[in-house]
């Protein structure tokens, strides 16, 4: 069983680029060495930022130390602690995003079979790996001194986690714990822990209680100390299955920052704007204007092909629509000569009515 890691470099100017890697190794370190599984080019990451270490098929993450540090799903990891990771998880270095996935490799003729059965060999091997450090369920220390620690969890029994030797079965050293802070028991129910009213609690995958029943890889939080609980009789998340057929990369992978910027593509862009020809050519249609104005007073719109007598009315209607300041305008003959008959007929048309008033 191996691991599937599938490198994503943000960029702003939308060029990611994506590229997956399957290693199967004890310990994979990401950094910008070129002695790192996963080279990751970029000034930002450390030469040895990280490393993820194997145990049977679980997989941690820690930080190395890093100068801007190590995020898992937009969480900080602390410097010195290990964090479990799950199939999804996303790792963030500097503006790398790597995605972690447990994969189960098959070949072909298994992909060819029953899903059953593959499902079977799938838990089968899982269940392998879990029961490597034993067959009992147990707590892994993920923190302090004793990381890395296992304290195994018998069926039917119960015990007490404290700071005090003489009151608790498992002594933690550490100031936040109380001489008796918590109770686990397991039973045929399940396992469950219970907080014997110590002076800061304890957390069950971050979130504070009093009473709970935990199941595999659930993370205890006991005043400072972490511990994961593993329990090899319980599978909680499948490994992603795999053909042998896929083309993932296997092997170390190097990404390098300068392919993911694109400086190059910019410099295309420039050099595809300047091609002027479009001007040039959109350079005699602005020529026509002073031709189409020149159409417009002798040709009229020649375009609809009527008689003159349709070409006049474009004019007409211009006129129309400049009336009110042709009517001012006296320097138009046709115009003054148009208001003299109009006055004429007026004055004449009073005449008449005056005469009939007057005969009357």
């Amino acid at each position: 069983m191996g691991v599937r890691l599938t490198v994503k470099m943000k960029s702003g100017s939308g060029a990611d680029q994506t590229k997956t890697v399957l290693l199967d190794e004890e310990i994979i370190t990401f950094g910008r060495d070129q002695t790192c599984q996963v080279v990751l080019a970029q000034q930002a990451v450390s030469r040895n930022h990280a490393r993820i270490s194997r145990d049977g098929t679980l997989f941690f993450l820690e930080d190395l130390g890093s100068s801007f540090g190590t995020s898992v799903n937009g969480q900080k990891l602390p410097k010195g602690e290990k964090r479990l990771l799950r199939n999804g998880d996303v790792i963030a270095i500097a503006q790398f995003d790597v995605t972690f996935d447990r994969v189960a490799e098959t070949s072909t003729e298994d992909v060819s079979g029953k899903t059953s059965f593959l499902s079977r060999k799938v838990v089968k091997d899982v269940m392998k790996g879990l029961a490597a450090g034993g067959e009992n369920a147990y707590f892994r220390v993920m923190n302090g001194a004793t990381e890395g620690t296992r304290i195994e969890i018998a069926d039917a029994q119960e015990y007490i986690f404290g700071r005090d030797a003489a009151d608790a079965d498992i002594v933690l050293n550490d100031d936040l714990v109380s001489r008796k802070h918590v109770k686990v028991r397991r039973d045929w129910s399940g396992t469950h822990v219970e907080d014997l009213g110590s002076r800061n609690g304890i957390k069950l995958n971050k979130k504070r209680t009093r009473k709970a029943t935990i199941k595999d890889r659930d993370e205890l939080e006991i005043g400072g100390v972490r511990l994961l609980f593993i329990d090899p009789s319980e599978v909680r998340e499948d490994p992603v299955v795999m053909s042998s057929s896929q083309d993932d990369d296997e092997g170390t992978l190097s990404v390098k920052a300068e392919e993911e910027n694109p400086p190059s593509v910019e410099v295309k862009q420039e050099e595809e704007e300047p091609a002027p020809e479009p001007p040039s050519s959109e350079a005699p249609a602005e020529e026509p204007p002073a031709d189409e104005s020149q159409k417009t007073e002798d040709d009229a719109p020649p375009e609809d092909g009527e008689a003159p007598q349709d070409e006049e009315q474009p004019q007409e209607e211009q006129e129309a629509d400049e009336g009110p300041r042709r009517l001012i305008d006296f320097s138009n003959k046709q115009h003054l000569v148009a208001l003299g008959i109009g006055a004429v007929m007026v004055l004449m048309g009073l005449v008449l009515i005056i005469l009939l008033v007057a005969g009357a």
